[in-house]
């Protein structure tokens, strides 16, 4: 042996069980009940297939080839997230995702680019922020499948709010470069930057290759295109006007005809007021 050559790793027969324990990799998901082992063959299947009833988004049209499940609330949140910091890793699908993002500031421009977006019918969302990690009430996306599209698709629908009474003033507010602040172009989700860092950082390395190889290969894959009916959509629509009305939103009275969802509590301050008032 040479001097500079380092002895082999003995094989651990353990460790390569280790490496690849699909059952152990991915516990939580049979212990929630929420997926069990299929009978022949042993692939993770989910036990019930229904659409979320407490979702805030409505889809306007499912990106083909995405599997959002699979990618981001398995291999990220189950697998990733317990890896130690420096090990956690954006799934590789994910890097390929490319999204326009619309905010909103109020629930009428909200609704107005709900109209927007089925009229453009590309694949897209829109609904209120309920995550904690995201800064403000409402947001609209877009989704694309590579950095060239989603600038495609950022002229495409940059064109269609500039044309929207209500949607346009969103373009007014710029940063320091003159960039858009409420029309943006982002990579994949918004979680994966504040655990794994700056997008424009982002690797795929082999191990993790590795990793989401054997998951895909022991997950059943549905192929569901799954649509909201119209009484899905009501209920996400009363949630959202319950939204914007919990938020101090004053347009949510262009859907209640004006009323508030609750009536106003009686007030004690500045008596003086009251007793002019009552002469």
């Amino acid at each position: 042996m040479g001097s500079g050559d380092s002895p082999e790793e003995p094989y651990s027969y353990y460790r390569h069980l280790k490496a690849n324990n699909i059952i152990d990799m991915l516990r939580p998901l049979l212990q929630s009940n929420g997926y069990s082992l299929r009978l022949s063959d042993g692939k993770f299947k989910a036990k019930k297939l229904s659409p979320d009833p407490n979702t805030p988004w409505i889809h306007i049209k499912h990106a083909q080839g995405f599997d959002c499940n699979l990618w981001h609330n398995i291999i990220f949140n189950i697998v990733s997230l317990k890896l130690p910091p420096g090990k956690q890793f954006v799934p590789r699908h994910c890097q390929s995702c490319w999204k326009v993002v619309v905010k909103p500031k109020t629930l009428q421009q909200l609704f107005n680019l709900l109209e927007l977006e089925k009229s453009l019918g590309l694949p897209s969302k829109c609904g209120i922020e309920v995550r904690p990690e995201v800064h403000g009430l409402y947001g609209g996306y877009f989704y694309n499948r590579s950095h060239a599209d989603g600038l495609k698709c950022y002229d495409i629908v940059k064109k269609a709010v500039s044309e929207n009474e209500i949607l346009s003033v969103l373009l007014d507010d710029v940063d320091e470069n003159k960039r858009t602040k409420n029309l943006l172009l982002k990579r994949a989700c918004t979680e994966f930057e504040h655990t794994v860092g700056r997008s424009d950082k982002w690797e795929i390395t082999n191990e993790q290759v590795a990793v989401e190889d054997l998951i895909e290969r022991y997950f059943v894959n549905e192929n569901l295109d799954l649509v909201q009916q119209e009484h899905m959509t009501w209920d996400i629509k009363q949630r959202w006007i319950e939204w914007a009305w919990q938020n101090g939103d004053s347009t949510y009275s262009r859907y209640t005809g004006d009323e508030p969802l609750y009536p106003a509590y009686v007030t004690y301050h500045q008596p003086e007021l009251l007793i002019e008032s009552e002469q």
